[in-house]
């Protein structure tokens, strides 16, 4: 049978909540503490999940020795230290995404990883990723050879709506220095996770060109502050010869599907990757005249979004299976967005 993890939640806010959730839904899973910046928050989550301590400083949860395991639902830029301050006391760690509110501290929370390989350690950008059916099905294409080499990436996703205007109470994330970008990071972290990770993460980031927005939308009406990005693109070089157009906008004057186009010497793929989007799949090749196949990927056993996360972070808990996203990984992805940033 397996073990009972003991868990700690710091940042009992929106999404921690989302993970308490299913954290109670698994059987593997105790949750011990509550822990958030507002008592009203923290007391909330408390009671509604059944959890027997709660505190307003996340110290008092990590010198629990009963805790093993702590998930990270703050604010990015709370994450450095309360990450280094859970390995440092011998705790586990999901961390919410994204991983860090600058280069700088992603770089700084890799090296302290490192330091621990005991631990367990998986950043929750392959939520909407590596951990869904779409994601295999393309990744196995790859893997066998039906589009050759790949040498092109485009994915574009234009939204006309702000984060603030999906979560009203997420003021901190329309401010730079707190939520390290808009949905260059609030998205980009899955971006890259999903196609980067077909790739087997093998490709190394050679140059950036790129241009970013921020004066499309006067949004003092919604958040008495904001300086994150609205609409961007990317022209991105790697190693091998690939290239990657990426774009995205949250306040941009357009909309756009969440696109991906794939091009290998062998064929192309045409899809939308998220979960809840379409499942069908285009495949373009030459047999010798031009062909196209479409595939709908079986997405009926699929796990919801972030209960597949939580069930992923258990299984490596219990070593049946290793992280889809370790920290380093998290953090060079990280390094590439805050490139396509000024």
């Amino acid at each position: 049978m397996s073990k009972k993890y003991k868990i700690g939640i710091i940042g009992a806010g929106m999404y921690g909540k989302v993970l308490m959730r299913w954290l109670k839904e698994d059987g593997r899973a105790e949750l011990v503490w509550a822990n958030s910046a507002s008592e009203t928050t923290t007391r909330a989550a408390a009671d509604e999940f059944h959890v027997p301590h709660w505190t307003l400083d996340y110290r008092e949860v990590l010198a629990d020795p009963a805790v093993d395991t702590v998930v990270i639902a703050t604010p990015p830029y709370l994450h450095k230290q309360q990450f280094i301050d859970a390995l440092a006391a011998g705790k586990h760690v999901l961390m919410e995404k994204p991983l860090a509110a600058s280069a700088q501290d992603a770089r700084e929370m890799a090296a302290v990883a490192e330091k621990y390989p005991q631990l367990v350690t998986l950043d929750a950008s392959c939520r909407h990723a590596r951990l869904q059916p779409k994601f295999r099905f393309v990744k196995e294409m790859i893997d066998n050879g039906k589009l050759g080499s790949i040498y092109h990436i485009h994915h574009n996703h234009l939204i006309r709506r702000t984060f603030i205007e999906w979560n009203p109470k997420g003021a901190w994330a329309m401010d730079k220095k707190l939520a390290g970008g808009g949905p260059f990071v609030d998205w980009g972290v899955y971006d890259l996770s999903f196609h980067l990770g077909l790739l087997n993460d093998t490709p190394e980031l050679v140059s950036v060109r790129s241009f970013t927005r921020n004066d499309l939308r006067d949004v003092s009406n919604l958040v008495a502050f904001s300086d994150v990005e609205q609409h961007g693109a990317a022209w991105l070089e790697f190693s091998g010869g690939l290239t990657y157009y990426y774009e995205r906008g949250a306040g941009a004057h357009g909309e756009t599907r969440c696109e991906t186009r794939i091009y290998g010497t062998k064929g192309g793929i045409r899809l939308e990757y998220p979960t809840w989007d379409s499942a069908e799949i285009e495949f373009f090749y030459a047999d010798p005249l031009p062909q196209k196949e479409t595939f709908t990927v079986d997405m009926s056993e699929a796990l919801d979004d972030s209960p597949a996360l939580v069930k992923h972070f258990l299984d490596c808990l219990d070593g049946s299976t290793r992280p889809m996203m370790p920290i380093q990984r998290a953090a060079k992805h990280m390094e590439i967005l805050y490139k396509i940033l000024p």
